[in-house]
């Protein structure tokens, strides 16, 4: 494969390797269904090493499951049917005509096996590609496969030994294997770990990609007589809110575009269709996030709230000392989930909720991670919201006889504490159980600083979630004059309520809206709400959950925290003074909840 171009990073790889011998076997793997620069033009992966091919003169054989073999060239495919049949009477032919090439997998790579190593009056070397490779040689325990598949899957290992033997002998007749598979934990792994085959990754776009291929479409529509697409905010500006999606996405919007009266793209219409593409693209293991409320719309929390306002400028500038990500322990309700939302929506950047990542079949788990972190490193720089943590990254030490969730959660934490990421990917782990999170998780390194989000318990802090709660849901409360209530007469609301999240105080003011505006129907939002009513709803309502266990789930918060300025003065001096009685009335309230 030598020559004097230069290639693409991922088609460079594959070159050096093949050129020092290590390896005449290769697995194409990621964004492998994606369009790439050649010779003026955007082109499939499979035509990308079919021109590197052609540099070398190869005889190229193509094979997939839907099409069966065949060659790149018409005339190698009939020198193949005149050398197969050499020297053998008509009766006796192996192979008629080019139309007759096997589509069954068996018979193809046993055809190709012949001709690789027995017609050596040919001595051009050989590549052998196959495509969606994945359905020749799964990935799934022996005992469940065909006797097929399992053919296949030793053959292709016997392809990848042969063929590096040959490469290591010179006077032998070269060849080399490519397999495509969009995801590597979909083929065979006895395939993917062979020492004699690379597996090499193609990514999605970076910027420099993205913003190429941009200017490229743009002077197609201007070199065709047509004028160039108008974008939002110019093309650079495209180039960013374009990240992560390949370049056969941004090629839709162009199209769609194109099919419009304007001929524009639009911001909104750019972001919608990236989060459709996204979530198509990840099969819906991610979801992209577009907040509506930053941090303004917060109540209380103010020295959580200063926290993530500072790290999310932090973010936007780009700093590479941000902590790698956070971890909000606090009891259910408390608005772990509203806050994390409201601090992507300050910080500007990507944000992308992780859904259930967790497969039935053998590999599928481990593929989807490969998707996920694909995607996520191609969206840079981006959060990543993980609600119930505990319950999504599993765990260092897996079940007897289910390895799935220690391999789980050594992938996650890899990638986690990569310094590469650092200030790129910035993780937000929510959690009402931090016990249950591995230690390795909150490490230095990985998800560092532990930000305990906890209800309001005085009484200035009660004032200002109930203000932020009335602001969003149009509400204001009003004494019996019509003027602002003054705060002796809020206290009963919060008395009645005592121990409240900022969840159980919406639905009471919700309820008490429901109230007034059915006694007013014609009332215009804001909607008053009487003061009294608002305190009757507060006096009928029971928690879904005790005090008891809201209480455990605040002290579980507050005794994971790794710096006391994340906790309001009054745990911090408990915290600071006394840790071994915090430990106590923790084990205490365990026991009245059942844990123990």
């Amino acid at each position: 494969m030598t020559d004097n171009d230069t290639y693409l990073p991922w088609a460079e790889r594959i070159r050096g390797a093949y050129d020092r011998r290590e390896a005449a076997a290769f697995i194409v793997h990621g964004n492998v269904n994606d369009i790439f620069p050649h010779a003026g033009e955007y082109v499939s992966s499979r035509a990308y090493v079919e021109a590197m091919l052609k540099k070398g003169d190869y005889i190229v054989i193509g094979f997939d499951v839907s099409r069966g073999m065949r060659f790149h060239d018409p005339k190698e495919a009939l020198e193949f049917v005149r050398l197969a049949n050499e020297n053998r009477p008509e009766g006796e032919k192996l192979i008629r005509s080019v139309y007759d090439f096997p589509r069954d997998s068996l018979k193809a790579l046993a055809f190709i096996e012949a001709f690789v190593v027995g017609v050596e009056t040919s001595k051009r070397p050989v590549a052998v590609l196959i495509d969606y490779a994945e359905h020749i040689a799964p990935n799934a325990p022996p005992q469940t496969l065909t006797e097929v598949d399992r053919i296949n899957s030793v053959t292709l290992q016997r392809f990848a030994q042969l063929f590096y033997e040959r490469l290591q002998d010179r006077a032998a007749r070269d060849a080399v294997l490519f397999l495509f598979a969009p995801n590597l934990h979909d083929l065979a792994q006895n395939l993917v770990q062979s020492e004699v085959v690379v597996p090499i990754e193609i990514p999605r776009p970076d910027p420099e990609s993205r913003r190429r291929f941009i200017a490229w479409q743009q002077a197609r529509f201007v070199a065709s007589g047509a004028q160039p697409i108008q974008v939002d905010g110019g093309d650079e500006s495209l180039v960013e809110q374009t990240a992560g999606l390949t370049l056969t996405g941004i090629r839709h919007l162009f199209q769609r575009a194109v099919g419009s009266a304007d001929r524009k793209l639009s911001s909104d219409y750019v972001i919608a269709r990236k989060r459709e593409l996204i979530e198509r693209d990840s099969r819906g293991l991610l979801e992209v996030l577009t907040p509506k409320h930053g941090m303004s719309a917060v109540g209380g929390n103010e020295d959580i709230k200063r926290f993530f306002l500072d790290t999310a400028a932090d973010l936007r500038a780009g700093r590479r000392d941000v902590p790698v990500g956070v971890i909000c322990p606090g009891p259910n309700g408390v608005g772990k989930t509203f806050i994390g939302k409201a601090f992507a929506r300050d910080s500007g950047i990507n944000c992308v909720a992780l859904k259930n990542f967790r497969g039935m079949y053998v590999g599928q788990t481990e593929s989807n991670l490969d998707t996920i972190f694909s995607i996520l490193r191609s969206m840079t720089p981006n959060i990543v919201l993980v609600d119930e943590a505990d319950k999504m990254l599993g765990n260092e030490t897996a079940s007897e006889g289910n390895k799935v969730d220690e391999r789980v959660f050594g992938t996650f934490t890899a990638f986690m504490g990569d310094p590469e990421y650092r200030g790129k990917i910035f993780w937000l782990l929510l959690t009402a159980r931090p016990y249950n999170l591995a230690p390795d998780t909150g490490r230095p390194g990985r998800v560092e600083e532990h930000v305990p989000i906890l209800a309001p318990e005085t009484f200035a802090e009660k004032k200002a979630v109930l203000a932020a709660v009335c602001r969003s849901r149009s509400v204001k409360v009003i004494a019996k004059d019509g003027g602002e209530p003054p705060d002796a007469e809020l206290e009963p609301v919060f008395e009645k309520l005592g121990f409240v999240t900022p969840a159980a105080l919406e639905l009471v003011v919700n309820r008490a809206r429901r109230t007034a505006r059915r006694a007013r129907p014609s009332e215009q939002e804001p909607v008053l709400v009487e003061l009294a009513e608002l305190v009757r709803e507060a006096g009928n309502f029971v928690p879904e959950a005790s005090n008891t266990k809201l209480r455990l789930q605040t002290l579980e918060a507050v005794m994971y925290t790794n710096h006391l300025e994340y906790l309001p003065e009054a745990w911090r001096e408990r915290l600071r003074d006394d840790p071994d009685e915090l430990a106590r009335e923790r084990e205490s309230l365990r026991r009245l909840v059942g844990y123990v």
